[in-house]
């Protein structure tokens, strides 16, 4: 009898779950029909006063039904970050861009390069792709850029950094018509290549987009632009990132690595050093996972993205960017005095060190 009653009741809650898709699904029918209008009256993708009271009704409404508000919260969020994706995938598509442009990029079967392609087909660019190899069944590949002529709208540099360098010197004699320009994340060993592709008279734009590969809303996000002497590329460069909700940087050239070496190199060092701990520690995982914390979980969550990352290429971040170093003897330099800390037992300095952080991160707010 037990049995035949929990059948029952899965058989109710599988009922439930199909109502609560089909309701997502007409809600998402509903967010494109508010897009159209958005769309049609100009008005910006992102409403934060209407997301406060949707999240506010929202946790009244469950506090009402006897469920967690925090719960609540968090599934509608993640409910309107799918609803603005598809809002701002919208918006880049009716911006319709590219129409008669076309892009040329360089290493276009790499991950970014991957979504570059994506991004300017999305506004209707006519995307040419040049790397080592085609994927398969790939159009409009170009195997040899002698072999053409580099009259394209956009041409794009994704490949690693030190082989970007390499590349931008290899245009300087076709001198391209359109607008070129690269995405790395260090821009020292670009300095030289990219002021020389300038004075030989081409339109040279650096950005930095500050997001991967694998990203679905560009709210919150940020793309750097470095003006390499022609402000009006840099305007157009910026066009293409007009219809997302990316925040648009501007950042000048000697500036960029610096602080690249404390949003990048940092975190990332960090981060592969704590599952360089891990890994060697000669504990399980499956036993640390048991036991985990708030704290670990989310430190955990983070690294383990960073490890599954190109590994060549966050080398090359270390490597390349001429401030690393500071960077990488100033956090040894602050795990050597924690540890002196402990081993002297001397409590005020560490008390001393957490307030003195929580004072930085208050300067945020």
């Amino acid at each position: 009898m037990d049995n035949k009653k929990l059948d029952q009741l899965r058989r109710k809650l599988d009922e439930i779950d199909e109502q609560i898709i089909t309701l997502i699904a007409e809600r998402q029918f509903n967010v494109e029909q508010i897009g159209n209008v958005k769309l049609s009256t100009n008005s910006p993708t992102r409403d934060y006063q209407r997301e406060k009271q949707v999240i506010d009704k929202i946790k009244n409404h469950a506090k009402l039904k006897g469920l967690d508000p925090e719960i609540a919260q968090h599934i509608f969020e993640l409910v309107i970050e799918t609803s603005l994706s598809k809002q701002e995938i919208q918006k880049v598509k009716e911006s319709n861009y590219g129409a008669n442009k076309s892009a040329l990029i360089i290493g276009g079967n790499g991950k970014m390069g991957q979504w570059f392609a994506q991004f300017l087909a999305s506004q209707n660019f006519d995307v040419h792709i040049n790397d080592m190899e085609p994927l398969p069944h790939q159009e409009n590949f170009i195997a040899d850029l002698a072999s053409i002529e580099l009259d394209h709208d956009y041409i794009i540099v994704a490949t690693p950094i030190q082989k970007s360098a390499d590349i931008l010197r290899e245009l300087i004699p076709f001198k391209p018509s359109g607008i070129v320009l690269d995405i790395s994340s260090i821009k020292s060993p670009l300095r030289l290549p990219l002021r020389q592709l300038a004075d030989s008279g081409c339109r040279v734009v650096s950005i930095h987009p500050m997001f991967g590969p694998d990203i679905q809303l560009m709210s919150g996000k940020h793309v750097i632009f470095i003006d390499m002497g022609n402000e009006e590329a840099v305007n157009q460069v910026k066009q293409l990132f007009q219809p997302t909700m990316a925040e648009r940087i501007d950042m000048k050239f000697e500036d960029h690595d610096r602080l690249i070496a404390y949003v990048l190199g940092l975190s990332h060092v960090i981060n592969i050093a704590f599952m360089t701990v891990l890994s060697e520690s000669g504990e399980a995982a499956e036993a640390l996972a048991k036991l985990s914390s708030t704290t670990f979980d989310a430190q955990l969550g983070i690294a383990s993205n960073v490890s599954a990352e190109n590994p060549n290429l966050y080398f090359e971040i270390q490597k390349l960017n001429h401030y690393s170093p500071t960077t990488l003897n100033a956090l040894s330099d602050a795990v050597q005095r924690i540890i002196q800390m402990v081993h002297q037992d001397n409590q005020a300095a560490f008390v001393n060190i957490m307030t003195q952080a929580k004072s930085y991160i208050n300067q945020r707010s």
